[in-house]
């Protein structure tokens, strides 16, 4: 059984404190968060995009941290759906990518990236960061 699927198969509250509490790095979450048009939530960072997400706090669980994330870097509200694939992060630690539906919030930048819609049709045509490069996967399966 790998990790993603020992996660699904259990309540995601409390294997993601443990996480938070086992894991050094500790874990870490990355949101493919979905607009009203199916847009896709980045962030621009000037020459490259990326997705919302970062690490956890102790004693958070994984759609809680999912969810904080992006409203710190985004300032938008998102209803997390789905976790995706789980992968190992810049630090070694876990790395859980979510999916999301945005159902709230207004635009508010940060100093991680200015917060940015792609529409689905030009998701292939940006530049994204390393870690995010696999957002393809998910959004064009063949």
């Amino acid at each position: 059984m790998n990790i993603g699927s020992f996660i699904k198969s259990y309540p995601e509250k409390y294997v993601g404190k443990l996480f938070a509490k086992v894991f050094w790095p500790p874990p870490s979450v990355a949101v493919l968060a979905h607009g009203e048009n199916d847009d896709i939530l980045t962030l621009n960072l000037g020459g490259s995009h990326r997705l919302p997400g970062g690490l956890m706090d102790k004693d958070e669980d994984l759609k809680e941290a999912a969810k904080r994330e992006v409203m710190e870097e985004t300032g938008f509200e998102v209803e997390i759906g789905e976790l995706l694939d789980v992968e190992k992060n810049g630090s070694g630690g876990p790395s859980l990518f979510f999916e999301a539906k945005v159902v709230g919030g207004e635009k508010d930048g940060s100093w991680e990236g200015e917060p940015e819609f792609v529409s689905k049709n030009e998701v292939r045509d940006k530049v994204w960061e390393l870690k995010h490069s696999h957002i393809h996967e998910y959004l064009f399966p063949e």
